[in-house]
């Protein structure tokens, strides 16, 4: 079997190879991928494997691994083992981790179905000692927002293997999608500085972020992903997830040329980036370049129809005078949704715009309390916030953004809706306060609200904006 696993592995390499005839090297990804499940297979099992030779450091940034462009291939070679090994934990478990990739890349929901399926049954054959598809299946429940039965399936994975650095990082990650922030720091905190690696980088500057320390996830992010760009084996959608998520904390921070620029970057090491060119569309969208916004959208679109960047394709459209195309993007607004409904995992996202568009106000309100109940997250809490002041629903309104902005998260947006919420319930020192921060942080945090904030500061202090 450990033979034909190795096998498998120069398949899934040259496959990938044979589509890029000037590539300098040969891996498979990292974290779930498949070199990293094998060397944990053969660990559990006590075989040894000879060392790895290590890349050399470099200073430019490394090639870009194409490994998306064979990613259906791989999959269906996975596939075949399967069928024909069928009681394979190991095969399953590379199969698993393969479905997740091409979710990754492709965002089609069904993979993420197919993982849990092919994780669980690597389970049933291999219940102890299968750490791998453990991982793999919490991962797959957390991108399908099922978020406490993930926490659950982690849990039981490190009472068998405490101290591991992968597991307490996962866990931590969705401590913080539940809002327990608290736990996840203890989590991060067991974690020694030799012991971490990118995604425990990555899940720290996510708290970091959350929890009011902006300028340090943004630093603790930029070294990893500079890091992450100096092996050319690390999987081009990964590598490209580091620079987006760079970008939108450049963004958060009002720096938006070099938000722009890891946008831009994360495009040309995976051009299918959907997350890039939303982030592209809502930066275009504040600064009002709303023909580039348009541009942006329509390619992400293209990709995948997601209701934040359909948004945003509408407002540019209303913005250059195309009222009917504006109308036919909201129509398809409504169809994604209804579609998305069905797993509810772009729930906040509607919520949001409906807010913001004044539609729909009553189920604004419904799904964002129905996301509080199962993620009771920052956002999720300053979501519900946001719904229930468009409701008129304003003590609902301030208690859910007292609980959003506990932690002091340096995000504009966030704080504006505090602002506002706090001007309506009388609290005039706090608006001013929180609005002043909003238009400190970035003053084009939002193509419609920056403005706004300005000129409610304007109105509460007149000597301070003259």
């Amino acid at each position: 079997m450990y033979l034909r696993v190795l096998c498998l592995l120069v398949l899934t390499s040259l496959l990938i190879l044979l589509g890029q005839p000037n590539a300098q090297a040969s891996g498979v990804g990292n974290g779930t991928s498949a070199e990293s499940l094998v060397q944990q297979m053969v660990a559990e099992s006590g075989e040894v494997l000879p060392p790895q030779i290590q890349p050399p450091e470099v200073t430019s940034p490394a090639p870009v691994f194409p490994d998306y462009l064979q990613r259906s291939q791989i999959v269906s070679a996975y596939e075949k083992e399967v069928h024909q090994s069928p009681n394979s934990f190991l095969l399953l478990r590379l199969l698993a981790a393969e479905y997740l990739k091409r979710f990754r890349e492709v965002g089609d929901v069904e993979d993420l179905l197919r993982a849990e399926q092919a994780a669980r049954r690597s389970l049933a054959i291999q219940p102890r000692h299968n750490v791998g598809a453990s991982m793999l299946l919490a991962s797959a429940l957390l991108s399908q927002h099922q978020f406490w039965e993930a926490l659950q399936v982690v849990t039981g994975v490190q009472q068998m293997v405490p101290g591991n650095p992968n597991i307490a990082s996962l866990m931590a990650s969705i401590q913080m999608e539940l809002g327990d922030y608290e736990a996840a720091h203890q989590l991060l905190q067991s974690l020694t500085t030799e012991s971490a690696n990118s995604g425990h980088n990555a899940v720290a500057a996510r708290y970091l972020e959350l929890t009011g320390n902006l300028a340090a996830a943004r630093q603790l992010l930029d070294e990893t992903m500079q890091q992450m760009d100096s092996f050319y084996t690390i999987p081009a959608e990964t590598r490209a997830w580091f620079h987006v998520r760079a970008g939108d904390l450049a963004f958060v921070a009002g720096d938006l040329a070099l938000s722009e620029q890891r946008y831009r970057e994360a495009l040309e090491l995976f051009p299918m980036d959907v997350p890039a060119f939303t982030g592209l569309t809502r930066l275009y969208a504040t600064q009002h370049r709303w023909q580039e916004a348009l541009a942006a959208a329509n390619q992400g679109i293209e990709l995948l129809p997601m209701v934040e960047t359909l948004g945003y394709k509408a407002d540019a459209q209303k913005a250059l005078g195309d009222p009917e195309g504006a109308a036919a993007t909201e129509d398809l607004i409504e169809v994604v949704a209804h579609l998305s409904k069905v797993k509810g995992i772009y729930d906040r996202a509607l919520a949001v715009y409906y807010t913001e568009h004044g539609i729909h106000l009553s189920e604004a309100l419904e799904i964002a309390q129905r996301e509080v109940a199962v993620r009771d997250d920052i956002y999720a809490s300053d979501t519900l916030a946001w719904a229930a002041a468009a409701n008129g629903r304003w003590q609902e309104a301030q208690q859910a953004v007292q609980r959003a902005t506990r932690y002091g998260t340096e995000d504009a947006l966030l704080q504006f809706h505090a602002g506002m919420i706090a001007l309506h319930c009388g609290n005039q020192e706090e608006a001013i306060k929180r609005l002043t921060q909003a238009v400190s942080l970035n003053p084009q945090f939002h193509h419609k609200y920056a403005d706004e904030a300005r000129q409610v500061l304007a109105k509460l202090t007149p000597s301070a904006s003259s």
